[in-house]
């Protein structure tokens, strides 16, 4: 009996301090869940050499957070579980604070009374398992699904590996390295990688890659993308009335946000290069987009910006070419429509001439507000070939400025802009010619005798001065001519002064003139809709 105690006496010993250490271990868990108020719940539990595990496990806190586990094996190096499901209620009992910025207030005081305790981190990195692997991690608030993930972490020397990814139908992967910085007081995040694709809000077949690094702190998340960043898009319906096509782009992005999150707080410098992008807006196409784009968000303001954008083409029933955009938009979050426009250059190419708005600033929250559009070395040949009516020809080089007010209207309970032209000019810098001889015309002649002079001066009128005025509301233009000039062949060439006043509904003649011309289909069927319910008003 002696040979005995001494042979087992230490293996006696170590079991005894084991059982000691789980009946403290125990106790102190008891105290702890009756402290907190948590609730422990669990069944199918076994004990065996590959670790502990249970058919389910369920951590619950009342009216606050539940956390169930299905499957789950926990060892000293290996934790794993088919499904965790973590579900998180809002108090709707709480008591509510008189003052929402003493809340505040005493939220910062909080957060600056003490560092970023990186103990605690270290520690619980120290005790994780060597490989953290769950199938599927749902996340619920107030019921409602937050997302579906599959998760795997992995220990490294003095670094944890991240792998992230959804199990939706909206693909999803995130991965990175973690490391704990215990001189800057902070957990670096280094080899960062987000692939997604988007298919929602209005986005098919669209992808989004994004390495980057960062850190995040007690107090502060910092996060920078790198130059392979790259976005691309082959639908985006963004709006009933903007559309895009496939397009593809670089993406750098640089972020900065408090801990705990505050919107008003959030500071990113986002850069993207667009290689080409194709789209249309309301019944207007738009051909091959290329440039830069600056996006900054900082104290709850956005800036939208562009050192160079260039468009192709911007076809409205005229074809507006080779578009250059130099300019930016500035405006707050609470009224993202009332901001501050700002261009330096705004020009294209229309008729072998010039079409370009003056360099201005519009504030949109202070309408109405005024422009001036200009017109220089408008060829008219190029007018009466791009769009040609029957008989009539001509030549001349017209140039002019249109003042335009920017208003603020009411249509159908929303408020939308209008455009508004009073006293706009337009001349021609030096002499042209008008013909016009059609089979209409020469009915016309016949049947008012009164009127053949004139449609004989006009079959081949030489002018040596075209002037007129320009005006436009509510879609209609209105056009007065005034031309002096004369026919050679008619009345030994004696001057002529010709007063002509047109009025053309702009919208309807815009529309038709794109349904005359090599527009894309489904623009083509948007112009039709747009044509028949003004037929039916």
């Amino acid at each position: 009996m002696v040979r005995l105690k001494k042979r087992y006496w230490i293996s006696l010993s170590i079991l005894f301090l084991i059982v000691l250490f789980c009946l403290y271990g125990w106790h102190y868990w008891q105290s702890f869940k009756q402290k907190h108020g948590i609730m422990v719940d669990w069944h199918g539990a076994s004990l065996g050499f590959e670790g502990l595990t249970f058919d389910e496990l369920t951590v619950s806190k009342q009216s606050q957070i539940s956390i169930t586990a299905k499957n789950l094996l926990i060892s000293w190096s290996y934790l794993s579980a088919n499904n965790l499901d973590i579900h998180w209620q809002v108090n709707q009992s709480e008591t509510v604070v008189d003052s929402v910025e003493n809340v505040v207030d005493t939220a910062t005081d909080n957060l600056n009374q003490s560092d970023f305790d990186l103990s605690l981190i270290s520690t619980a990195v120290y005790w994780l398992p060597n490989n953290i692997h769950i199938d599927t991690l749902r996340f619920y608030e107030q019921d409602k699904k937050q997302f579906d993930l599959k998760v795997d972490i992995s220990k490294q020397q003095e670094a944890i590996q991240l792998d992230v990814s959804t199990n939706t139908q909206e693909i999803a992967q995130l991965s990175a390295t973690l490391f704990v910085n215990q001189t800057a007081s902070r957990v670096d995040i280094q080899n960062g990688l987000l692939k997604t694709s988007l298919n929602q809000l209005g986005l098919e077949n669209s992808n989004l890659t994004l390495p980057f690094t960062g850190w995040v702190s007690g107090h502060q998340l910092a996060l920078t993308t790198s130059d392979k960043a790259s976005i691309s898009l082959e639908k985006a319906n963004l709006s009933d009335d903007l559309f895009l096509g496939s397009s593809s782009g670089q993406l750098n992005i640089q972020l900065e946000s408090k801990i705990p999150f505050d919107s008003n707080k959030l500071s990113v410098i986002a850069m993207l290069t667009v290689n080409k992008l194709n789209g249309t807006y309301k019944s207007s196409e738009i051909k091959s987009v290329t440039g830069d784009v600056n996006i900054i968000i900082k104290d709850n303001q956005f800036t939208v910006s562009t050192p160079a954008l260039n468009v192709q083409e911007v076809n409205m029933g005229i074809a507006f070419e080779k578009l250059k955009l130099v300019g930016s938009y500035s405006a707050s979050f609470k009224a993202p429509s009332k901001g501050i426009v700002t261009w330096n250059k705004l020009e294209a190419n229309v008729f072998s001439g010039l079409v370009f708005i003056e360099e201005n600033k519009l504030n949109l929250a202070k309408l109405p507000q005024q422009f001036n559009l200009g017109l220089k070395q408008i060829q008219l040949k190029d007018i009466f070939d791009k769009y040609p009516a029957e008989g009539l020809a001509g030549a001349g080089v017209i140039e002019g400025g249109l003042p335009i007010t920017l208003l603020e209207v009411k249509k159908r309970g929303e408020t939308a802009l209008n455009l508004v032209i009073k006293n706009g000019r337009l001349a021609t810098i030096n002499e042209g010619y008008l013909q016009f001889e059609n089979s209409t015309l020469k009915n016309y002649a016949q049947s008012n005798p009164n009127m053949k002079i004139l449609t004989d001066i006009i079959k081949n009128f030489h002018y040596t001065k075209l002037q007129g005025t320009v005006d436009y509301a509510n879609d209609i233009a209105k056009l007065g001519l005034n031309i002096q000039g004369s026919n050679l062949d008619v009345e030994n060439g004696k001057a002529v002064n010709l007063n002509i006043n047109l009025e053309e509904n702009i919208t309807k003649l815009l529309m038709s003139l794109q349904l005359s011309d090599q527009i894309s289909e489904p623009i083509r069927k948007r112009i039709e809709d747009n044509l028949k319910k003004g037929s039916s008003k």
